[in-house]
């Protein structure tokens, strides 16, 4: 019976010191805003890609024209989309009830899928990375 206080002590002591190991990349806090056409983007995602595509991208959400996010330091490749409703669609009822319009990616190509925009997350460089998009 002696040897269940110490062993619950092991136990307390392991949850205080932890398991040891690594805790993870390091990540820094970036952030920005996000324009289209002149105007805040309303809603949307914003992800940056290391060079190597074997690698983790670090993505955040885009709300009323700004972004805070955990990135990894390195050259990244920067993608940005958003969804809007489909001028002109009706309402309809899916086959699990939920109700919605179509919707389109109406930011062009080139700032994602065939993205021409960069940005260099450094440890000690600039931490905010606004893009100022245009397109119909």
């Amino acid at each position: 019976m002696r040897q269940l206080p110490l062993a619950m002590f092991f136990v307390c002591l392991l949850g205080f010191v932890g398991c040891g190991g690594e805790t993870g990349p390091q990540t820094i806090t970036i952030s920005g805003e996000v324009t289209f056409n002149g105007e805040p983007m309303p809603d949307g995602d914003i992800i940056f890609r290391p060079g190597d595509r074997n690698l983790a991208a670090d993505a955040g959400k885009i709300q009323a024209g700004k972004y805070s996010m955990e990135c990894k330091p390195g050259k990244k490749t920067v993608e940005i989309r958003g969804m809007r409703n489909v001028a002109g669609a009706k309402e309809q009822t899916l086959e699990t009830g939920e109700t919605g319009t179509d919707v389109e990616q109406y930011i062009p190509l080139e700032f994602n899928d065939k993205t021409t925009l960069k940005a260099d997350v450094t440890e000690s460089g600039e931490t905010t990375f606004d893009f100022s998009l245009k397109g119909k």
